[in-house]
């Protein structure tokens, strides 16, 4: 049988507001465990942060983490899927936008997030296999 979007997302999304510091918001991934945080605004996602986010470009790029705000951080890839969106349409939406995770809603309000590496979405036709663009290396310069 068929995996669902609600069976394969992680639901009860750890969520940020957007004027959270880039600090308070590590250290409650931290804390708690967790690899992503959904940013929102006035209840609202803006944008999904991971940890390798962080890491690979906020802080690399020698940002003040403490006055650095999320709504700062965040990207403007965020992917919004509705829980009943089928897997093959999520994956597409994902890989249209170069991204490894979506928001899930249900009724306007955020219940999950769907990550590409999950594996009843790697083993769908169009599935994500390349890392995103700005994660791509090319070159050995580049690596160094």
């Amino acid at each position: 049988m068929d995996n669902t979007l609600r069976e394969v997302m992680t639901g009860n999304p750890t969520t940020a507001d957007s004027g959270a510091s880039v600090t308070s918001v590590a250290r409650t991934m931290r804390d708690g465990g967790v690899d992503v945080v959904l940013v929102v605004a006035d209840g609202n996602p803006v944008g999904l942060v991971s940890d390798h986010d962080l890491l690979s470009g906020v802080l690399a790029d020698g940002a003040d983490a403490e006055n650095l705000t999320m709504g700062e951080a965040v990207q403007d890839d965020l992917v919004i899927v509705d829980v009943e969106d089928g897997l093959d349409v999520v994956t597409q939406k994902m890989r249209e936008h170069s991204v490894r995770q979506a928001v899930v809603m249900e009724n306007g309000v955020p219940v999950g997030v769907v990550n590409a590496g999950d594996p009843a979405i790697q083993g769908r036709p169009g599935r994500i296999d390349a890392p995103t663009p700005e994660h791509a290396r090319t070159t050995d310069e580049e690596i160094r």
